[in-house]
């Protein structure tokens, strides 16, 4: 029996949890001690509440660039990584410390993380890391520098200066220290968990697409009458006046929003709108609903594109403003801009849900990615793993 991490250093909302408790249970299930690890217990506190299982904190080291706007203008996965402890050289020997201290306590065989730099920096060299991440997560790292997300768009970060980081708080606690910036993420194990329409690299990819690990749904026939359902935050900025512009509408739907209160849902008391107060099954949600409007989450994504369903995208950060553009792209969905909120959404939810032809491009979608499946995606993630443990293996090491 081994004992196997798992877990996310990075990201909110719900999405890493969905992604890594199958492969949790699968490795408990061949007989492995699973231990958790997540930066937002808080956010997640009902879904963890199901849980018999110990969860660990992780240090939260995420912070601003000294000096950039807000919302920063972010150009790749290293200026992520910089706005979490890669930039100074306090925060990330103070986050190391942290990281060692935890993974020295626990002394895991394995390593599975999602969105978790320090972590792997951490275990660089000294213990074998498999990454399951979607495809803004995991960059490409063949390559010394990670790719830009954007054609245009200039790095934050000088890839010599966050090195220099790297290297100095390696050489400091004695540790392996890598070459470039890429170096500690050619991991033993790097899993894209995502569909291939929604991959920001999938021209520059080496890494295997294995799709989502839950959530595809079966295509789905439309509703006979025009149906949305909205799943967003209120703790975003845009989500309000979006949420006047839902109310103004005459379309029939329903709207899950995390953090809802008892004035929003009655402020937004209208007929034909249902506002939930607990999470609602997607499959169900796919069978009542013509049009899904959300943030722009993988996961969300992933299940609308299978079902065969238009996506109004509502971006509250570079990777979903990624996939809603990828949706646009695809002439399946809509990006919701600022100037699109309040009054202006109603002619908007009538434009989309009346589009016949993204409707049939929605439906011709699934079909495809009906059609490429079973993708097996939990199982080649714990083939990975278990052949990372075999005995002798020092592909991450």
């Amino acid at each position: 029996m081994a004992k196997v991490l798992v877990g996310y250093e990075l990201g909110g909302g719900h999405g890493h949890v969905h992604r890594l408790m199958p492969v949790i249970r699968g490795l408990e299930a061949a007989g492995h001690e699973v231990l958790f690890f997540l930066r937002n217990i808080k956010e997640n506190a009902v879904l963890l509440a199901r849980e018999k299982r110990p969860i660990l904190p992780v240090p939260d080291m995420v912070e601003p660039i000294p000096g950039t706007p807000r919302p920063a203008p972010i150009a790749s996965y290293l200026d992520i990584m910089c706005h979490s402890g890669f930039y100074r050289r306090q925060s990330l020997h103070a986050g190391m410390l942290a990281w060692r201290g935890l993974i020295d306590q626990v002394d895991p065989d394995l390593v599975v993380c999602d969105h978790s730099p320090i972590c792997i920096l951490a275990c660089f060299r000294e213990r074998p890391v498999v990454q399951v991440a979607d495809g803004f997560t995991l960059p490409p790292a063949h390559e010394e520098n990670f790719p830009i997300y954007r054609r245009g768009r200039k790095p934050m970060v000088d890839p010599a200066h966050a090195l220099q980081v790297m290297q100095y708080v390696q050489e400091r606690n004695g540790r392996p220290v890598p070459e470039s910036v890429t170096e500690p993420f050619r991991t033993a194990g790097r899993l894209v968990c995502t569909l291939p329409e929604l991959d920001p690299y999938a021209g520059l990819r080496e890494d295997p697409v294995i799709g989502p690990v839950e959530g595809l749904q079966q295509p789905l026939p439309l509703p006979e009458k025009a149906h949305f359902f909205a799943y967003v935050s209120l703790e975003h900025r845009k989500t309000k006046p979006f949420l006047r512009g839902l109310r103004a509408s005459s379309m029939p739907g329903e709207i899950f929003a995390r953090g809802m209160t008892d004035d929003v849902a009655k402020a937004l008391e209208r007929p034909g709108l249902t506002v939930h107060r607990e999470p609602q099954p997607m499959d169900q949600v796919m069978q009542r609903t013509s049009l899904i409007i959300h943030h722009g989450g993988n996961g969300t994504c992933c299940a609308a594109l299978s079902a065969g369903r238009a996506q109004l995208t509502l971006p509250t950060h570079m990777e979903a403003r990624l996939s809603g553009e990828a949706l646009a792209q695809l002439g399946v969905g809509r990006l919701l801009m600022n100037k699109d909120l309040d009054q202006a959404l109603p002619p908007i939810l009538d434009a989309v849900a009346s589009d016949s032809a993204m409707a049939a491009r929605a439906q011709a979608l699934a079909a495809d990615i009906q059609a490429r499946q079973p993708l097996h995606t939990v199982e080649r993630i714990l083939t990975t793993c278990l052949e990372v443990l075999k005995p002798g293996t020092t592909a991450a090491r």
